[in-house]
């Protein structure tokens, strides 16, 4: 995110703030209808969609530790801007997280300061909220992200802990009537081939869905509590 004007939020994308490769591919409502087009998006949906639609804005790395949360504080103001006409109404907010499990104690322990913060703010804010694309590589002393072949069996192991600690603290901060779910992004382990994580080991099961791993037994346990 970047606050070019100022103002202590995070800009709206623009064509005026993305990279030229980035203007030239991609559309951005807001430079045809302005920063509050999120309240004619909401307006149309609300019309003519069914009466009991949930509307949520989604988002990645609202987790963010390098800029302590700074694009989940923006994206709450923004919502709170759209609000203001008194007539918007947005009912969640979802988060995506495809997050990484870090070998650097004080990295990983910053991560996870920092997940709890935004479930903290996400909490605050009254809305409903959901974890919309829960998936997660791993990151070596080195800072290398690494293939599901050079992973070591603690490796694995660390990762279920912390699959256990971001399920544990969203049914511990978030209340009851703010849940919305969990969806998790990648069943199973990334195929070479693939263009997201393509071979990394972001999967509860195994490439090809027939063995287990102990990021599913650590999932499992958060959902259980333990």
């Amino acid at each position: 995110g970047a606050d070019k004007d100022g103002d202590g939020l995070y800009d709206l994308q623009s064509v005026k703030n993305v990279s030229e490769a980035d203007a030239k591919n991609n559309f951005y409502w807001q430079d045809y209808l302005g920063d509050n087009y999120v309240r004619t998006a909401v307006q149309l949906a609300r019309t003519h969609g069914p009466a009991n639609m949930k509307l949520f804005v989604n988002d990645y790395n609202l987790e963010s530790d390098w800029d302590d949360n700074q694009k989940l504080k923006s994206l709450i103001k923004w919502i709170e801007k759209w609000e203001a006409d008194g007539v918007t109404v947005i009912d969640g907010i979802g988060t995506q997280m495809h997050v990484s499990c870090y070998a650097n104690p004080a990295t990983q322990a910053s991560k996870e300061e920092h997940i709890v913060q935004m479930y903290e703010l996400m909490a605050a804010t009254g809305k409903l909220v959901r974890i919309t694309e829960l998936d997660m590589g791993y990151v070596d002393e080195d800072g290398n992200s690494l293939q599901t072949e050079e992973m070591t069996e603690d490796q694995h192991k660390a990762m279920a802990e912390y699959y256990k600690f971001i399920v544990r603290k969203y049914f511990e901060i978030i209340p009851v009537s703010q849940r919305y779910g969990i969806a998790h992004w990648c069943p199973t382990d990334s195929p070479k081939s693939s263009s997201w994580r393509g071979g990394e080991p972001v999967g509860l099961w195994t490439e090809g869905g027939k063995y287990r791993k102990h990021t599913y037994a650590g999932f499992a346990d958060g959902l259980a509590g333990k």
